[in-house]
């Protein structure tokens, strides 16, 4: 306690919440954190209108910080956590109600600070995984108030990941492919033997359905040509089941061409090094025109942990259930 002055120069704080007075401008702001974290009188000038320039507030100096918009009200709070260059820097969801631009703004201001110029260490809390994966180094997940994990993004991804996530687009099915198949099928009308019911029910057969539906009949073209499109899908299936095993070849979404498959199974078979060797050496075959490979993104291993918070299954410490009903009261 005896030694404020020397904390105040060394630590600089934004509060999840604004704790901005009212009745004081944007520039009496600055003056007056300037003064309480020991700025020297002489250079208070200068201080404040750096924080000013840094993050785009000169426009609204002599506005009272009670009429600023929610997104310069959070600058306001940075730029006073900001004075005197502290060594650490705590920032509460500092981007929190901000429109994209001025979003993007912030992140800009404290990647110079943090990571690019390396004035100050960074702490920073929030819920955005986007904002963690554009700005933090280091990432620590809390859940019931103990920190789970700690590391690099990708440390995460690599112990944390629940497999790859790959999203495949087929070749289009062209005409001269059509006509290859009708000129070597000569019993077509025998082949087409799917009812309406079960082309409704399948994936992509609702094309044909609605065709079938329509004019009771389906043009041989449409079908040769749905057809073709199916086998493609099959054999592209069959190849990852056999690459990867079926039980670790999940199948998400399919649209048309594009197909969404989830990949788990043993660390070294997911090397992205094997599952782009494994696509490429038959993309010609399998008639695959772009696919993308991804792991699990830092979203859903915070939701993953999230979802294992005990702390909302029971009744908090210091707080006991009442007789009846689903009410609590505090204990004394």
């Amino acid at each position: 306690m005896s030694q404020q002055l020397e904390v105040r120069r060394l630590i600089g704080y934004c509060p999840q919440f604004d704790a901005l007075i009212d009745l004081l401008t944007v520039r009496e702001h600055l003056e007056l954190f300037a003064s309480i974290k020991g700025v020297p009188s002489k250079r208070i000038c200068d201080t404040v209108k750096d924080k000013m320039d840094q993050m785009n507030l000169n426009d609204f100096e002599d506005k009272l910080a009670g009429t600023l918009s929610g997104g310069n009200k959070r600058k306001l709070s940075v730029a006073i956590a900001l004075i005197g260059s502290p060594p650490i820097i705590f920032l509460d969801e500092p981007s929190t109600g901000m429109d994209p631009v001025s979003r993007r703004f912030m992140w800009d201001v404290i990647a110079d600070i943090s990571t690019r110029s390396k004035e100050s260490t960074i702490l920073l809390t929030t819920h955005s995984m986007e904002e963690c994966e554009a700005l933090c180094t280091r990432v620590g997940i809390m859940v019931g108030g103990r920190l789970r994990c700690v590391g690099s993004i990708q440390h995460l991804k690599n112990r944390f990941g629940d497999g790859l996530m790959m999203h495949i687009k087929l070749a289009a099915v062209l005409s001269a492919d059509v006509d290859h198949m009708i000129s070597t099928s000569p019993s077509l009308e025998g082949v087409a033997t799917l009812t309406k019911d079960q082309l409704h029910g399948h994936a992509t057969g609702y094309v044909l359905a609605e065709s079938l539906g329509r004019n009771d009949y389906v043009r041989v073209r449409d079908f040769c040509a749905w057809w073709l499109s199916e086998d493609r899908f099959e054999a592209m299936a069959a190849y990852l089941g056999q690459s990867f095993g079926e039980p670790n070849v999940l199948l998400l979404e399919r649209q048309n061409d594009l197909s969404r498959f989830k990949l788990v199974g043993a660390k070294h078979s997911l090397a992205l090094s094997n599952v782009f060797s494994l696509i490429e050496s038959t993309k010609t075959e399998l008639h695959v025109k772009e696919y993308t490979v991804s792991q699990t993104t830092l979203e859903q291993i915070f939701n993953n942990f999230a979802s294992q918070q005990t702390q909302e299954m029971g009744v908090a410490r210091g707080v006991e259930k009442a007789a009846a009903g689903d009410h609590y009261q505090a204990m004394p």
